[in-house]
């Protein structure tokens, strides 16, 4: 990196070596075309040279720390206009009186007076006014920059806020749960208890990784199923289908806890009998598929608060990934269809 950083000064300082000599050449040769001998071509170009070097320096440093407000814009004239008098009668003087003796054409001097201070003045108005451009330009920038900043910080603080929303919804319906096996199956109510400190345990571990890995995924919706099975007993059934290789692919944690919550929700409360859930992991192209199907009836309604975790999902798909498109469900007959994609950050 150091390295680079000096072959790129080296170029830089090239470049600019570059600049002033084809500038110094131009200057000698029109100073030469007006009548004057190459010394003294050479001793007015170096000198105005280095002047308005010193101009651009002293603008740069002016409009680097001041920039002109809408009320204020007369100073980009008045600042150039300044520098190109002091400049000009500068080099006057120093040609006139400190090398007389090696300048040879004063008349010409007093007579391109005017006309070097007009194209000096020039130079500056143009370098103020890029100067004051490249100033804005800059601001809009570091404006659009805070603004992408606070919108992310936004973004996260909301997705955060749906991730403990998420949480606390899944433990009080495990804690209603609970509360109505105390008298009934009191060592089933322990057991959920336990197995419910375990989910809770995992998560709040992952706190810090927002995206896992899908075996990480499949355990957390495990822990998940044994809590559901606990209340439910025989009838769910939930099967796994995961595509060979796709392991280590990512997702964010707690996507996929949601909607098999939902599919739980409406097949098991619009139902009677045996309920079988189908949950499939495959890759497509660059992405992680995820699809869920569960029986229903569409008779029966939608049950309460199931569609909390859809709409929850869906908003974090958006604020992630800053699509709409990315989850779709499907209703044909008797069977309701989930079908979320995970694009692969890498």
């Amino acid at each position: 990196m150091f390295l680079q950083f000096i072959r790129h000064q080296n170029r830089s300082w090239i470049k600019l070596s570059a600049i002033l000599l084809v500038w110094l050449g131009l200057s000698i040769f029109l100073l030469m075309h007006y009548g004057l001998d190459f010394s003294s071509a050479l001793i007015d170009s170096i000198l105005f040279s280095l002047l308005v070097i010193f101009g651009f320096m002293l603008l740069d440093n002016i409009f680097k720390f001041y920039t002109p407000t809408k009320g204020n814009k007369v100073l980009l004239v008045v600042f150039p206009l300044i520098l190109s008098l002091l400049i000009l009668y500068s080099g006057d003087f120093l040609i006139k009186w400190v090398v007389p003796s090696n300048f040879k054409n004063i008349t010409f001097l007093n007579e391109a007076f005017v006309l070097r201070g007009f194209i000096i003045l020039l130079i500056f108005l143009s370098y103020s006014l890029l100067l004051n451009l490249q100033g804005k330009l800059q601001e809009q920038v570091e404006a659009e920059e805070r603004e992408v900043k606070m919108q992310k910080m936004a973004n996260e603080a909301e997705l955060h806020q749906l991730r403990q929303q998420l949480q606390p919804h899944f433990l009080f319906n495990s804690l209603n749960s609970i509360s109505s096996l105390v008298k009934v199956k009191p060592e089933k109510a322990r057991e959920m208890v336990l197995q419910l400190s375990d989910f809770l345990r995992g998560t709040i571990q992952k706190e810090a990784d927002r995206w896992i890995q899908v075996e990480d995924e499949i355990q957390f919706l495990n822990l998940f199923i044994d809590i559901e099975k606990v209340r439910f007993g025989h009838r769910l059934q939930v099967n796994f289908d995961i595509e060979a290789g796709i392991e280590q692919l990512k997702l964010p944690q707690l996507m996929v806890q949601p909607l098999l919550e939902n599919a739980i929700k409406h097949s098991l409360y619009g139902l009677t009998g045996d309920v079988a859930i189908n949950v499939q992991f495959k890759k497509m192209k660059k992405s992680l598929e995820i699809i869920i199907e569960n029986p229903f009836d569409p008779k029966a309604g939608q049950t309460k608060g199931a569609g909390f975790g859809l709409e929850a999902v869906r908003r974090r798909l958006f604020l992630i990934f800053g699509r709409y498109d990315l989850l779709k469900t499907t209703a044909l007959s008797q069977q309701f269809k989930v079908e979320l994609l995970i694009p692969q950050i890498s």
